[in-house]
């Protein structure tokens, strides 16, 4: 399987799966996803604490919503904060070995894709 094709299986899955814990929905037009309400939320109010602004560069918007999706999954999804305390601290060390550190990479790259598509898109 060429890396390419690899890659597209990987992000249809994350999307899937962003799409089964609510962190996305699909918009009106089909091929826009959009973060769910439960998730912006999560999301605008961790950026005054990170002081990250809208035209933030690509990593701060990377750690915005990597953080983001660890808080929503305590949150929203009940999983145990002790749990997603030990799974950042995991992932901080060593994200590069673990399976999951590649599920969750993968997971911040598509809601840091939706968040620059989203900027982009005209006001209505």
């Amino acid at each position: 399987m060429s890396e390419d094709h690899q890659r597209l299986e990987q992000t249809a899955s994350a999307v899937e799966d962003l799409l089964y814990m609510g962190v996305i929905r699909l918009g009106d037009k089909q091929d826009l996803a959009l973060m769910s309400p439960q998730f912006s939320l999560v999301v605008s109010n961790l950026m005054p604490n990170m002081k990250i602004k809208e035209d933030a560069s690509s990593d701060d918007i990377m750690k915005l919503m990597y953080y983001s999706l660890l808080i929503y999954m305590n949150e929203h999804l009940k999983m145990p904060k002790p749990l997603m305390m030990a799974l950042g601290n995991d992932l901080e060390k060593n994200r590069d070995r673990m399976e999951s550190g590649e599920l969750v990479t993968t997971y911040v790259a598509v809601l840091t894709e939706i968040w620059a598509q989203n900027r982009r898109q005209p006001e209505k």
